[in-house]
Formats: C-alpha cells, structure tokens, sequence
C-alpha cells in the first residue's frame, strides 16, 4: 500500500517539475556586447549553429557579464538578415532566453543597431 503510494506520488512530482519542463518558465530578455563566442557545432544555416557567447551587460548602473547557452535551433537576426554564431564577437545585442537547469538558454537573438539609452 505505502509503496503504490510512494510510486504514484513520485510520479505525480515528475510530471509537475521534470516531465514538462516549458510549462512555467517565462522568458526573459538581456542586452550587451558580446565579449567571447564559443562554436561546438555548426552547418552554416539559419539557427544550424551551437555553442555559448558571454554577454557584457550593464542595468541599474552595473556592470556585469553574463553567458548564455545557445542551442541549435537558435535564430539570430542583424535586420532583416541572420547572423551566425561567430560572427556576434564585438556586437550589441537582445537575447531572449529562459533559465534551464539553473543556466540562461537563448531562445532568440537579435542584433541592435545602436544602445539603448
């Protein structure tokens, strides 16, 4: 008896905290400069590159940097074209990214023209 119950409220935690792990999760947004890249994999097509980028962030009067995990399936934009991974070095930019696992995952990526004030 205690051990179907134990199973089944094992099994209920999992659904609620590990089966769905989107369910709950509100995305988020930073801007900076992008200081590293790191490319693990990449097949040169939109949203085909992998790795990490470390972001020099500044808000409320800090300073800051911040690395980001970028997954492939990732979209980065500059206006109406995209940007590949590399190519971010040195770029002002939004990213749109949840909190997986304790570590921020890119959702998007978005290149800026010039910082906002």
């Amino acid at each position: 008896m205690y051990k179907r119950l134990a199973l089944t409220a094992s099994l209920a935690l999992w659904l609620i905290g590990g089966g769905y792990p989107s369910i709950g999760f509100a995305q988020e947004t930073v801007e900076g400069t992008v200081i590293s890249t790191k490319l693990t994999f990449c097949d040169f097509k939109p949203g085909g590159c992998e790795g990490s980028l470390v972001l020099q962030t500044s808000a409320a009067g800090k300073s800051g940097q911040m690395g980001i995990k970028v997954p492939r399936g990732t979209l980065s934009k500059q206006g109406n074209d995209f940007a590949y991974l590399p190519s971010l070095r040195g770029k002002y930019l939004t990213v749109a990214y949840v909190m997986e696992k304790g570590e921020p995952v890119a959702k998007s990526i978005e290149v800026l023209k010039t910082r906002k004030p």
